[in-house]
């Protein structure tokens, strides 16, 4: 993709409409329902249907407490209003047009820096940055006819609704959070199997499920030569997990986004691959949801004052979860590791320290630093490359760190070293490495948890 495709698309389709929301509910199932497309001069409107459902799995006397729709329009709303996003990125419009709502000028900068530095991994590889600002990038247009549905509310809120991705860090605060278990609710959003593995091992029968029904249109589209790239997934999981926890009366949301998530994934530049799993970001949602949407619900990541080394350390105990954990991307249809990307090689250097050879071959099928086809990642992981890889993976300096524990295990034990360790060892003189300060001040957990992280950690 190039600036002169972006140029073209958005000259032929200058508009992005979010046109309706609709809510439909058949016995305990919730589905939002939405609609919006594309216009422009001289050009066929291009439509897309959206859908999100809720459904409490197993859920034995529980529901979802359904009453409270008419209090909810707003979260709703908004729902439609980042969802949209997937399909705006297609052309990326200067002009996104709310015929459905309206929202306030606040709400429209926080809106534009949502989608700006969420679309910053499009921006910056569709060769868009140099022209591209956060206040230019796309307008809100909105028909003040509609009343405003942004009030404060007050539900009735108790407990955590826990997000479950499968990967290690979702185990790290499950574990952290058992003490805590009849008050806890476990939330998955169109999982992979490795999810749901986790939350029976953990020992959660029930869980609240939540599934997007993206248009197949947009497939298409991208086959087509429409613009295409990264959306702030973990933003769209925010608004669905608030929707989800008001609808089973959960107040507390614990996330397991880490420090390392703040770093940029550019060197020298703003563009974050993880930027609604940052801390910015996760201040940013709450402030906008209890003001605008739903007073005391907390949206809070339990692990944000931990680097991957350290969450990496405390998963290698939980060894019931060895097999079942993934977090390979390319991997997640069928429940496998790759082997061959960089989140797989991430992984893999990260746990390295805590676990012996023999329980990595058994999970990965062989040993990762001896691939020297890795080693163009390899080498964007360590950070001697301008960009790190487009993925949620570890900071340059953790990553460094675990390398020169793993060099230091090798020479200790005198084990013959892999092909990508020879190459960190030429590259990177373990004389520059230092240990990584511990526990990061920066972060909003309640007091109440803090302590159990302190406590366990």
């Amino acid at each position: 993709m190039s600036l002169e495709q972006y140029h073209r698309l958005s000259a032929e389709y200058d508009k992005f409409v979010y046109e309706s929301y609709q809510v439909e509910t058949i016995d305990q199932k919730l589905m939002l329902n939405y609609q919006y497309r594309l216009e422009g001069d001289n050009q066929t409107p291009i439509t897309f249907f959206h859908r999100v459902s809720y459904e409490l799995i197993h859920a034995l006397d529980a529901q979802l407490n359904l009453e409270q729709l008419n209090k909810l329009d707003a979260l709703i709303f908004s729902i439609g209003l980042i969802e949209g996003i997937n399909y705006y990125k297609s052309v990326c419009p200067k002009s996104y047009v709310i015929a459905c709502g309206t929202i306030d000028v606040e709400q429209n900068k926080w809106w534009q820096k949502l989608f700006y530095h969420g679309l910053g991994e499009l921006i910056y590889l569709n060769g868009m940055s140099e022209e591209v600002t956060e206040s230019n990038l796309v307008h809100f247009i909105c028909d003040h006819k509609w009343p405003n549905i942004f009030e404060e509310i007050d539900l009735d809120l108790s407990g955590n609704l826990i997000p479950v991705g499968g990967g290690k860090d979702s185990v790290v605060t499950l574990e952290l959070l058992k003490g805590m278990k009849e008050d806890n609710l476990c939330f998955v959003m169109s999982p992979p199997q490795a999810a749901i593995d986790c939350i029976h091992i953990a020992g959660y029968k029930n869980y609240l499920l939540a599934k997007r029904y993206i248009d197949k249109k947009i497939l298409k589209m991208n086959d087509q030569g429409f613009l295409n790239g990264h959306v702030p997934f973990s933003a769209i999981l925010g608004f669905i997990a608030v929707m989800g926890a008001a609808l089973v009366g959960k107040r507390y949301i614990p996330l397991s986004n880490e420090r390392s998530a703040n770093e940029s994934t550019v060197i020298g530049a703003s563009f974050n691959h993880q930027y609604s799993k940052s801390y910015e970001f996760e201040k940013d949602f709450n402030n906008y949801v209890n003001r605008y949407l739903i007073r005391d619900i907390n949206y809070f990541s339990l692990l944000r004052p931990l680097y991957e080394i350290d969450i990496a350390e405390r998963f290698a105990k939980h060894e019931a979860y060895h097999e079942v954990f993934r977090s390979c991307n390319r991997g997640k249809k069928d429940n496998s590791w790759c082997g061959h990307c960089s989140k797989c090689l991430f992984v893999f250097i990260i746990l390295a320290p805590y676990m012996s050879e023999e329980a990595l071959i058994r999970i990965f099928g062989y040993n990762l630093l001896d691939n020297m086809d890795l080693e163009p990642i390899f080498l964007e992981l360590i950070g001697v490359k301008e960009v790190k890889p487009f993925e949620c993976v570890g900071t340059i300096d953790e990553i460094r760190w675990s390398m020169k524990r793993i060099i230091e295990e090798q020479e200790e034990k005198n084990k013959p070293k892999p092909s990508l360790t020879k190459t960190f060892e030429q590259i990177i003189p373990l004389n520059t490495i230092n240990p990584l300060g511990r526990f990061d001040e920066e972060n909003d957990i309640p007091d109440i948890y803090l302590g159990l992280l302190e406590e366990k950690l």
